[in-house]
């Protein structure tokens, strides 16, 4: 009765540890370089490195219900299909004994397609002016409260060593700063930069967001 009670604790860290994966507005590991120009069109720069663990099972070939950005081709295309305004510019992938990695470089007509591309919902990025200033917030976690022991220390073991680098090269010299206590926001020039341990987003208590703004 004990080893089934185990059984089923394991199992449910499991599918928590899945949910959080999918929860994540990343894979395991993202560098990105998203250049925004005056007129709000601009390119999207994408290093994705992912654990073979999703080769095994089955999760890179037309995953848009399992990871929430475009991994394989096929994913980019109907990324593609359904932004108006973005283009895929080029696209390769290699892979180690651990990772898969992703390159990729798409353009955007202007920032609701950028928008588009990072947010397939529509919940986590907003867009606003706010005196001749445009301002956009990015959720990058929406955090979880109560992690159980045996769940931290698997995240911790699954993630150790993938990081998420993100960076905004602006028209003009931006403000950035974060909600949240994940990470590090800089400016340096006019680009403004974010970068956080992938296990510190994901076993994140509170939501984590990144808000940057610059004058058009």
């Amino acid at each position: 009765m004990g080893y089934h009670k185990n059984f089923q604790k394991k199992v449910s860290i499991i599918a928590l540890l899945g949910i959080l994966v999918l929860s994540l507005s990343s894979c395991l590991g993202v560098n990105s370089n998203v250049t925004i120009r005056q007129n709000g069109s601009g390119t999207i720069q994408l290093e994705y490195r992912l654990s073979r663990m999703f080769e095994a099972l089955g999760k890179l070939d037309g995953n848009e219900k399992q990871l929430p950005l475009p991994v394989s081709r096929t994913d980019f295309e109907r990324t593609i299909s359904r932004v108006p305004g973005l283009q895929l510019t080029s696209y390769a992938t290699s892979q180690d004994q651990k990772d898969i990695l992703v390159k990729a470089e798409l353009s955007f007509a202007n920032l609701d397609a950028l928008t588009g591309f990072l947010d397939a919902s529509g919940q986590s990025v907003r867009l606003a002016n706010e005196g001749g200033n445009r301002a956009m917030g990015l959720v990058l976690v929406r955090g979880i409260k109560n992690v159980d022991k045996d769940l931290e220390n698997l995240v911790r073991t699954v993630f150790a060593g993938y990081t998420i680098d993100m960076r905004f090269n602006l028209p003009s010299t931006p403000t950035v700063s974060t909600v949240g206590k994940i990470g590090q926001a800089a400016v340096t020039g006019t680009t403004a930069r974010y970068t956080s341990p992938v296990t510190d987003l994901v076993l994140s208590p509170e939501p984590v967001e990144l808000r940057l703004s610059w004058k058009e």
